[in-house]
């Protein structure tokens, strides 16, 4: 009797268990070396869990996924249920008509004039912190763009003061929950074990503690009578369509934050990965300086920052090579097929973005750094997907392209940075973020 369903190359035995020991650790060397072993798509089913995975990096059943029948795909229960008890339902963990009612509130806030408005604050919080530079000064520039993006977020976004303090607590709380997230999801098993130490207690109580942050933000926006005309004054003042009621609070705080860790996380670690690839190329640092110099004083004009150039395509290189959403997850709402597969409801599908974009099927010379690449008419169907695709696409792409271009310009018109890591690792937790990037910083 032929099988029900027909799944792509399944892992099996010892390489099975492999995955599941390792893959806590190394997910990415595990997922790539399972892709080598059965292809671009494969299986495993789960013994202990009784769900069953499909892992893709292959173009078209990406596009499948989250273009073609993505009214299908929600996301997975691992960020619904398991992120979202950490971080609440804002527009990461959340689904369905919910996510879309929360989408369509937030979305004007991210429109490119609403975005292009946006320049003047950020220049002047990358003016500050750049201020700080020391000639000849030896810095670890992963920590410095994380404290950097936070603080454009911060005031940018919500025009809010949180002190040196609170940011660091929030980094902090924000790593610890990602950690414990990531062995909750990725060893089942050990979550009874962390539950029983009460570690899930403890970052429950930690993900309280960074909500109350917020909530803080929140409540001295409410008791100013000043208006900042930015997102969290819409925000407040938005009502849904239906009902036309205010968020509530608690629904406020959730988008806060999802947008405090999504808005400053992914772009600092971005930058990390953006800068270790210039260190790495001095022929890409002279053709950027030359970019800067012949823009003359259009430079770090918004309309400039947003445009295709050659800063635009070293930024689009270095995520094709260290895609911060090194993954993408989605779960079938009902069975579906695509073309010789076929599979049930409720399976997971996991789009390995970081394979995708080093596939040699789709890539030439994957592995090299050629930003020229984005310079091909056809770059917009290139198999790249580093803010995802389709109805979900990130809501802060063209925020996050704006200000690391106006980053890397304002740093590679005065400094140029020397590495002392030839290698940079690399962690994928819910983002893929490296640990350091130290070097030597230097004024021309």
């Amino acid at each position: 009797m032929a099988p029900e369903f027909n799944y792509p190359t399944e892992i099996k035995g010892t390489r099975k268990l492999y995955s599941v020991l390792k893959g806590l650790k190394n997910p990415l060397d595990v997922i790539s070396r399972n892709h080598e072993i059965a292809g671009d798509n494969y299986c495993i089913k789960s013994s202990l869990t009784h769900k069953n995975f499909i892992f893709s990096q292959d173009k078209e059943f990406t596009e499948y996924i989250l273009k073609q029948n993505h009214k299908n795909y929600d996301k997975s229960e691992i960020q619904s249920i398991t992120l979202g008890k950490y971080l609440g339902n804002g527009l990461l963990t959340n689904n369905g008509k919910d996510w879309l009612k929360q989408r369509r509130l937030i979305q004007p806030g991210f429109s490119k004039a609403k975005i292009s408005n946006l320049v003047s604050i950020m220049e002047e919080e990358i003016d500050k912190a750049f201020q700080s530079f020391k000639p000849e000064q030896d810095l670890d520039l992963y920590h410095f763009f994380h404290k950097l993006a936070f603080n454009i977020v911060a005031k940018t976004l919500f025009s809010s003061d949180i002190d040196e303090n609170r940011v660091q607590e929030l980094g902090t709380i924000i790593t610890e929950v990602q950690e414990v997230f990531t062995k909750e999801v990725r060893m089942p098993f050990y979550s009874q074990i962390l539950k029983f130490l009460g570690v899930l207690d403890k970052t429950l109580k930690k993900s309280e503690r960074a909500k109350a942050i917020i909530q803080g933000v929140l409540d001295k926006r409410r008791n100013s009578t000043e208006e900042k005309n930015d997102l969290l004054d819409m925000l407040i003042q938005t009502r849904y369509e239906d009902t036309q009621l205010p968020m509530s609070d608690e629904q406020l705080v959730d988008e806060m934050l999802i947008l405090f860790i999504a808005g400053h996380e992914t772009t600092a670690n971005a930058l990390t990965f953006i800068f270790f690839e210039i260190s790495q190329n001095p022929e890409t640092e002279e053709k950027l300086r030359k970019e800067i110099t012949d823009e003359h004083e259009m430079v770090f004009a918004s309309e400039n920052l947003m445009k295709k150039s050659f800063t635009s395509n070293v930024i689009k290189e270095a995520m094709r090579l260290h895609s911060p959403a090194w993954a993408i997850d989605r779960q079938a709402l009902e069975n579906d097929s695509f073309k010789e597969y076929s599979w049930p409801k409720d399976t997971l599908i996991i789009l390995y973005i970081s394979g995708l974009h080093r596939n040699p099927e789709y890539w030439k010379d994957p592995n090299s750094f050629i930003p020229e690449r984005f310079d091909d008419e056809n770059a917009k169907n290139f198999a790249y997907y580093p803010f995802g695709s389709g109805p979900r696409l990130c809501i802060g792409e063209h925020f996050a392209m704006m200000e690391m271009a106006l980053i890397v310009r304002k740093f590679y018109k005065h400094f140029t940075f020397i590495s002392y890591q030839k290698e940079l690792e690399k962690k994928a937790l819910v983002t893929l973020r490296t640990t350091s990037l130290k070097g030597k910083l230097s004024t021309i």
